[in-house]
Formats: structure tokens, C-alpha cells, sequence
């Protein structure tokens, strides 16, 4: 009788995605080479001085002749983190003990790395908050440190690497260039991995893990501090013209017993709102003007009436969104005085887009486009609603606290009725996943393949059978394991062996070894392809070639040596070539901003289409694939269609596709800002 195998345990789940993190930035340089080098001549091609086209020189040099050194040195740098983290990674409000002194070069190193792993964090941010969350119930489960559950993230993997190029003895304006050049493959990489990671561990059946799936993401937010920071400098520079001092442009202030009397105020006023049936637009904004006014008569403070008309004004803004229906807009009317309250509180309300007031708000606005008045749910959500704001209008003495429990209401319900839309999107969902992780698995295989090609010379017969039959075996292994997987780098080692035994020996005991070494290389590759299902004549095709090219390399006086694909002969850049390739950068085209805009939507994100685009004139992103794939579908989720980010870039370009503010609050806070600005005084 077969009993199923028992299922890993944590501390084997935690050593097998140490593995597979690792297993990533083995050869990060070899896979990398080409666009790492890239990126140096464009920096180059900016600062064209001595100094940086020496260093340049060098760099180029290491990624042509030591790509393997660079990566070996990776790799054991983040293995060596991941034994002692707490080594490489500085715990928020830890200090030196000693003041150092660097020179120029070493700080410019520093900013490099704090400014990389910036980057990359806020790019990678959703991909991350599912990873290490699902981590951290590991490592508890595992009874490790649940602390270090981020050991996988941006800045880690950053100082790994400045610290593998220090062990290499590579100065550090030379290391400095190479980490600002490496940013963007390692994006790819972490991006890669991550998915893959996450994939893996949703397939365990472990508890942990299950409640960590299960347990609400919120997606990234991609700030834009500036206006809310421009709205809280007006208060500041009104309450200054008042001839009061103002709190702190971020603190949470204790208010005196002067300025109680707007505070007090604000209960009675609330009653004056009106609550009807049908919606009004305007009139709510209209009350909270006469609010002001009647403010200014009773001598309220400067600060208390700057905040009040900074408010006043993003409630009108808001309300006077085109992309909010109605209803909605009249619920979310119902909170300008508690949105009040909190601001004359806490002033950080302008600035701080996880504040809960403006959750709240923000995910109103997503409620308005996730269930809009044709949708089934519309009454149930818009019901939710009301519950909410009417929780918060009846707690007068803690709305900041009723803020943050209506949104965890509100987020609660809406993750419940996600799951019932995303159920039918499963299997859809799925096979996409399924494509994806074979696309990727060919590619990764592919740039194994060629990375060998280049570093070990191989006939061009054996090449092409590997690539027609061991690469789709190792795509089927990245498939089957979701990720780089042992049976994967089992795989990866095999290729290697098999290239290396291609190789003309040096002396008669690499001879002797290579023979030996031959049996186990053959048998794994005929394991590999019988596991695809090869037929024996294509086993004989594969191994006659094989075996007649490890023949002709370790017996030279056996049978007709065939030439060679390529030899890898590391060539020294000059100066010239690059500077050459240095003019020739810098008249290429910058940056398409608006592919990176669509590279930047998240799970959840809405975009507008006009005309309208397979019948849908605004559509949700249901999933987002590493490659830049993109399934779409309507407030329902019954219809359906998918894009690439290349095509709904020209989309947008056309005039046809546009990406809106997916946050209420800080869309209407930008135009506050504006406002502001061209206000008088």
C-alpha cells in the first residue's frame, strides 16, 4: 500500500527557499552580463572624465573575463547573510558606535546601495508583502526569529552584493558602478524569484501558510508625499500670518483648551448635514463653507481655520469627482466633520496616505468602481457603507480609531466578496501561471545553455540537440517545482558536468576523472529525457552526438573532431570602444514613461477605455505576471480579456487607454495643492 509522502517541515521549507534565493544570485552575472554593461556605458556616456572611464574600463573587464567570480562571490555573500542577518542588516534606530569618516568614494558607494534597494523596494513592494508574510508564519512555525523574515528583500541582497565585490578587492567607485548597473537586472531577478517563491509555498500544506494566505495584502501605495507635504506648508504659512506658531507639519498635537472651541463645535454641526434619500452634490461642501464662515465671526484660530479650509477644499474636490457615482459621493460626504476632527488632530492627515481617514476614503472610492449602480452588489456594498459611516458619526470622541475599524470592516467584506469573482478566475488564472512558469523555465534554461556556450567551447551539433531536448526538460522541472527547485539545480549541475566533459583535458588525470565522470553525466541525461517522454531514436540522435564529442575531445586520435560554436576568449575594452559606445548611448531615446506606467499597475487597479475596449470602458487588473501580462475584467468579473503592458502602452499613447489616480484622496489632494498655489496670499 502506498502511503503519501509526509509533508516537509518548516525548518526543511525554510532551507529549501534559502536554497532557491540563493540558487538566483549563483549566477546572476552570467545571465546578466550583457545588460549590466549596458547600463555602465550609459553612465558613462553622462560623465565621459578620466576617472570614470577607468573605472568603467574595469568594471567592463571583471563582466568579460570573471562573470563566474562576481556571482560565486554573490551568492556566498547572501548565503553568509542568511546565516547571521542580523550582520547585514542594520535594525531601524540602531546607530554605530563609532563615528566614521569615509572618503567621497565610499559615501557615493553608500548612497548607491541606500538608493538601489530604495528603488527596488517600492517597485517590488506587493511581490514582497505577500513573501515575507507567508516568512514570517514559516520561520515562527520553524520556532526561528519571525524578525527576520525580510532577509530575502532589496536591501539585504544589496549589501550582499557591495560586500562581494569589497571580498574581490574592487574599489569602491568601480563597485559603485556596478551595483547602479546591475539595478535593473536585479529588479528582474528579485521580481522572478519572488513570484516563484510565493508559488511555492502556496502549494504546501502547512496551516501557517494557509492563514497567511488567507489574510488581506494591502497593495502598495506609489506616494506622492510632495502635495500633501505643499498643503501642510499653506496651513503652516497661514497659522505664521495669524501670528500663531502651528504644530509640527506631521505631528500628532495635544490641542489647548483655546483652540476646544471649533473641536466642540464640530458635534453640533454634524447634525446639520443633511442625510437623504437621494444624493445632493454640492450641498455638503456648501455646509462645510458656511462652517467656515461661521468659524471666522467666533474668532477661530488661525490654525483651526487653515486646516478647516484645507479640508473643506479636498471634500469638494472629491465630491466633485466624475469617476465617483453619486450614492457614494453622498456617503463619503457624511465624514467631512469626523475627517475634520482628525485633521485639527492630527495634521498629518494632508501628508500620510496610510492615515485611516483617508483609507477609508480611498477604499470608498474603490467601492464606487468595484460595484457601481448596475452591479448586483451594489445595494449590499453601498449598505456596508452607510453601517460604516454611521459607526464613525456616532463615535465623536475617537475618530481616528473609528476610522481604522470601519476600514478593516469595509476591507473584510470586500476581500469576501472578491473571493467569490475571484473563484470563477481560477482556473483562468491558473493556466496563465501555468504559461508563465514554462516561458520562464525555457528562458532561464536558455540563458544556462548560452552562458556554458560562451565560457566552454561545444559543437554546434551537441548544442542544438540540448536545446531542442534538455531545455524543455529543465522547463518542465521549473513547472513541475515552481522555481529553481532541487531537481532543477540537480539539472543546472548536469549541464555543466556535460559541458565541462566536452573539454579537451589538460594532463592524464583530468582524463582519467573526465571518463569516470561521463557514465553518471549520460545517465542523468537519459533520466532527464525518458522523464519527457523521448523515443529511442531520438535517445540515439542525442547520445551519438554526445557521446562521439566527449570521444573526440578526451581520445583525440578517435574519429573527426567537429568545430567548435565559440570560444570564450575575455578581451580587455579599450578606451576607445567606450567612448564610442558611450556617443552611440547617448542619443538613444530615454525612458518610455508611459510603458512604465503600465508596468507599475497592481492586482486591483482600474483603467479607463474610450472607446470602449472588448465592450469594457473601465476594467480591473485581476492578475499581473512577471513578464508584463495582464488580465483584465469588469466590475463582475464576467467578462474577461488580457493585455501586455507593450499593448495597452500604445493604448494610451493612442488616446484610447488611460491609467486614473487609483487613490480618491490623493488625486483631490493634488488638485488642492494646485488650487492652493494659485490662490492669492
Amino acid at each position: 500500500m502506498n502511503t503519501p509522502p509526509a509533508p516537509p517541515s518548516p525548518a526543511a521549507l525554510l532551507r529549501e527557499a534559502d536554497a532557491r534565493m540563493a540558487q538566483a544570485l549563483d549566477n546572476f552575472f552570467q545571465r546578466s552580463r550583457a545588460p549590466i554593461q549596458d547600463a555602465i556605458v550609459r553612465t558613462l556616456a553622462v560623465q565621459m572624465t578620466p576617472s570614470a572611464i577607468a573605472a568603467g574600463q574595469t568594471c567592463l573587464d571583471w563582466l568579460n573575463a570573471c562573470p563566474e567570480a562576481l556571482s560565486a562571490a554573490f551568492a556566498d555573500q547572501f548565503r553568509s547573510h542568511l546565516d547571521r542577518p542580523e550582520t547585514f542588516t542594520q535594525r531601524r534606530g540602531d546607530h554605530p558606535a563609532v563615528l566614521q569618516l569615509v572618503d567621497d568614494d565610499t559615501f557615493s558607494r553608500q548612497l548607491a546601495e541606500e538608493k538601489t534597494a530604495a528603488q527596488l523596494t517600492e517597485i517590488l513592494r506587493s511581490d514582497m508583502l505577500l513573501l515575507f508574510g507567508r516568512m514570517q508564519a514559516l520561520r515562527r512555525a520553524a520556532l526561528d526569529d519571525p524578525d527576520h523574515a525580510d532577509a530575502y528583500g532589496p536591501l539585504p541582497v544589496i549589501r550582499a552584493l557591495s560586500r562581494a565585490l569589497n571580498a574581490l578587492s574592487i574599489d569602491p567607485q568601480c563597485g559603485t558602478l556596478l551595483i547602479q548597473g546591475a539595478t535593473a537586472p536585479l529588479l528582474d531577478t528579485l521580481k522572478h524569484t519572488y513570484t516563484a517563491l510565493n508559488q511555492f509555498l502556496g502549494t504546501q500544506d502547512l496551516p501557517e501558510l494557509r492563514i497567511a494566505l488567507a489574510a488581506p495584502v494591502p497593495p502598495p501605495r506609489r506616494t506622492e508625499a510632495d502635495a500633501g507635504q505643499d498643503v501642510l506648508a499653506h496651513i503652516q504659512s497661514a497659522t505664521a500670518r495669524g501670528g500663531e506658531s502651528g504644530p509640527p507639519r506631521t505631528a500628532t498635537v495635544e490641542v489647548p483648551a483655546l483652540q476646544r472651541r471649533l473641536l466642540d463645535g464640530l458635534a453640533g454641526w454634524q447634525t446639520r448635514l443633511p442625510i437623504a434619500a437621494s444624493p445632493q452634490p454640492g450641498t455638503p461642501a456648501l455646509v462645510l463653507r458656511q462652517l467656515q464662515e461661521d468659524a471666522r465671526h467666533a474668532g477661530t484660530g488661525a490654525f483651526d481655520l487653515a486646516v478647516l479650509d484645507a479640508v473643506a477644499g479636498l471634500f469638494e474636490f472629491i465630491l466633485d469627482d466624475p469617476d465617483i457615482s453619486p450614492h457614494y459621493k453622498a456617503a463619503i460626504a457624511h465624514l467631512q466633520i469626523p475627517a475634520l476632527r482628525v485633521a485639527l488632530v492630527a495634521p498629518d492627515f494632508f501628508s500620510d496616505d496610510q492615515h485611516p481617514a483617508r483609507q477609508l476614503i480611498d477604499l470608498m472610492g474603490l467601492f464606487s468602481r468595484r460595484f457601481p449602480e448596475h452591479s448586483a452588489s451594489h445595494v449590499p456594498a453601498l449598505e456596508q457603507i452607510k453601517a460604516v459611516c454611521a459607526a464613525i458619526l456616532d463615535d465623536h470622541d475617537h475618530p481616528a480609531e473609528a476610522f481604522a475599524h470601519a476600514r478593516g470592516v469595509l476591507a473584510a467584506w470586500l476581500v469576501d466578496e472578491n473571493s467569490r469573482t475571484e473563484a470563477e478566475l481560477a482556473t483562468e488564472v491558473a493556466q496563465l501561471e501555468y504559461i508563465e512558469r514554462q516561458e520562464l523555465g525555457t528562458l532561464l534554461a536558455l540563458e544556462n545553455l548560452h552562458d556554458l556556450t560562451e565560457r566552454y567551447p561545444a559543437p554546434e551539433s551537441v548544442l542544438r540537440r540540448l536545446e531542442a531536448a534538455w531545455v524543455p526538460y529543465m522547463a518542465s522541472l521549473y513547472v513541475a517545482e515552481s522555481g529553481e527547485g532541487p531537481d532543477w539545480r540537480a539539472a543546472c549541475l548536469t549541464l555543466l558536468q556535460l559541458f565541462l566533459s566536452l573539454q579537451a583535458p589538460d594532463s592524464n588525470a583530468m582524463r582519467e576523472s573526465r571518463l569516470q565522470s561521463i557514465p553518471s553525466i549520460n545517465a542523468a541525461l537519459r533520466r532527464g529525457l525518458l522523464a519527457q517522454g523521448a523515443e529511442p531514436a531520438q535517445l540515439k540522435d542525442f547520445f551519438s552526438a554526445i557521446t562521439a564529442t566527449q570521444e573526440c575531445w578526451i581520445r583525440p586520435v578517435v574519429g573527426q573532431r567537429e568545430a567548435v560554436v565559440s570560444t570564450f576568449t575575455p578581451q580587455r575594452v579599450s578606451q576607445q570602444q567606450i567612448e564610442s559606445l558611450a556617443n552611440q548611448m547617448a542619443v538613444t531615446p530615454e525612458n518610455d514613461l508611459v510603458l512604465q506606467q503600465a508596468q507599475q499597475l497592481l492586482e486591483g487597479d482600474w483603467v479607463d477605455f474610450d472607446p470602449p475596449f472588448e465592450g469594457l470602458t473601465t476594467a480591473r487588473v485581476v492578475w499581473v505576471g512577471v513578464h508584463g501580462y495582464l488580465l483584465f475584467c469588469d466590475s463582475e468579473g464576467e467578462q474577461r480579456f488580457s493585455l501586455d503592458c507593450d499593448r495597452l502602452a500604445a493604448e494610451i499613447r493612442a488616446g484610447r487607454a488611460r491609467i486614473p489616480e487609483q487613490s480618491l484622496t490623493r488625486k483631490a489632494m493634488l488638485r488642492l495643492k494646485t488650487h492652493l498655489s494659485a490662490s492669492p496670499g
